[in-house]
């Protein structure tokens, strides 16, 4: 029987690893972990203390990361988690195969989910990831027990898999029924899996642009990296003329001079196009939206080609009015605390702006 459905949001990844953290070393019979990048240093080391402690008190504990985002995880903490009995696999590792094309290819594709499921009852899903470089940056994360994890165990078991796993390892996983009241949950809310490896799949983009072409009043989103495409300007336009408020919340500085060059040439054209633009002064990572009070989502995507076509990501997508109107009221909250883009203060198009634009332009395909 599922337990009362209850929720948090957290704001920042230092209180979202936190809760994680509590969560973990309170675990009593699984630990199921997929995460772009996890990195043993000062801000994670108790993480991989935690996890091999389960592991030997007898809880399986099974951790996916993703090989380039999690690069820096050094190989003695590796060894550590593994002779303690956790399972840690890389996905699409970057060990060159025969196929050289065939394995360039592949590089491209990354697993940028971060999903944690504690005792197939407690679900984390949202943007965080560990290491000490994430501890100061506003972030979005979500805390769910009470609703049906079937969907999320069985997408564990199948990265689990493409991630060199043996299936018999995870084949309780993918034999996980769907709870009687899966149906109901889905009138609700539903989690979102996206993954380049199962072609028939739809990305969440048509989520964001659904919701944007049928808004009536506020439209809502939160994104570190924002590259989007001719269609999503012109739908912007549109709810615009239409009377909705668009409203995109974006870092001010990316974490990344490279990103703020493209930043720059898309953060003008989103104003251009009828966008209200709030730049927060700290990095922030969180993926969110909201369209009026009606849904709300939270998850993995960044608002970019890459995220929408060739990452495994994962969002849950919801409906539920209380959700909805919290996740509302952080979005008002950055309004008044953030900065709004105009002219005056940070659309100013010197050459050398200019410059960095076209630049930005040609090479946001690519992020």
């Amino acid at each position: 029987m599922i337990k009362e459905f209850k929720y948090k949001f957290y704001r920042n990844t230092t209180d979202a690893a936190l809760a994680m953290l509590t969560d973990i070393k309170n675990a009593k019979q699984s630990i199921y972990w997929e995460i772009y990048s996890f990195i043993d240093d000062d801000f994670s080391h108790d993480f991989v203390e935690a996890l091999c402690e389960r592991a030997q008190f007898g809880v399986e504990v099974k951790i996916i990361v993703d090989a380039i985002g999690s690069f820096e995880l050094k190989s003695s903490a590796v060894a550590k988690m593994r002779a303690s009995g956790v399972d840690l696999l890389y996905y699409n590792n970057l060990s060159p195969k025969i196929y050289l094309r065939l394995w360039l290819k592949n590089l491209w594709y990354r697993n940028h989910r971060k999903v944690l499921i504690i005792d197939e009852e407690i679900v984390f899903i949202g943007g965080v990831n560990v290491a000490k470089a994430y501890s100061t940056w506003e972030d979005i994360h979500v805390r769910i027990i009470g609703r049906p994890v079937g969907i999320l165990l069985r997408a564990f078991a199948h990265s689990y898999i493409l991630s060199g796993g043996k299936r018999k390892n995870v084949s309780h996983l993918l034999k996980h029924r769907l709870k009687e009241n899966w149906r109901e949950f889905k009138r609700h809310c539903y989690f979102i899996l996206h993954s380049p490896s199962v072609r028939h799949e739809q990305s969440a983009k048509k989520i964001f642009f659904n919701n944007l072409a049928r808004c009536k009043k506020t439209f809502n989103l939160m994104t570190p990296y924002f590259v989007a495409d001719k269609k999503f300007f012109t739908l912007m336009r549109a709810a615009k003329d239409r009377g909705v408020e668009v409203n995109i919340f974006l870092p001010e500085r990316p974490d990344h001079p490279l990103l703020e060059w493209i930043a720059g040439f898309y953060y003008y054209l989103a104003h251009k196009n009828g966008a209200n633009i709030f730049l927060s002064s700290r990095m922030n990572h969180g993926k969110a939206m909201t369209c009026d009070d009606q849904m709300g989502f939270i998850g993995s995507f960044n608002f970019t080609p890459r995220s929408f076509f060739y990452n495994e990501e994962s969002g849950i997508f919801f409906h539920d009015e209380e959700m909805v109107r919290e996740l509302n009221l952080i979005f008002a909250d950055c309004k008044r605390n953030y900065k709004k883009l105009s002219k005056d203060n940070y659309l100013k198009f010197d050459w050398w702006s200019r410059t960095k634009a076209w630049l930005g332009k040609h090479m946001g395909e690519w992020i």
